[in-house]
């Protein structure tokens, strides 16, 4: 992976949930910006309550940072291009220069 690849800017979004009366809000706030590749995996449609909703996959890789290994989790989101993703999973690859690969979904209606 060559650093003119990683030509998305990525904001990963903390959940940090507040109450809310008896139950509770979810409120994002910026952890980090980075940069990073996107690549469409796969997409479907389907009817969910009588809508037509799309579903897509992708892979995004960035580069390894203490910060993402620190406080990444399943509820945090990603930002790219003003589209909100959503975490499938991830994990650290490469020997040398290590990089995350995240799988991300994307819910459009």
């Amino acid at each position: 992976m060559g650093v003119g690849q990683l030509n998305k800017v990525v904001v990963f979004k903390e959940n940090t949930p507040s109450n809310l009366g008896a139950g509770g809000a979810d409120s994002y706030s910026t952890l980090l910006t980075t940069r990073g590749s996107l690549k469409k995996l796969s997409g479907s449609r389907s009817l969910s309550f009588g809508e037509l909703v799309e579903s897509n996959s992708y892979e995004m890789i960035t580069r390894y940072q203490d910060d993402i290994k620190d406080n990444i989790r399943m509820d945090t989101k990603i930002e790219i291009e003003s589209r909100t993703f959503t975490i499938n999973s991830f994990e650290k690859i490469g020997e040398k220069r290590f990089y995350y690969r995240f799988v991300l979904s994307e819910q459009v209606n």
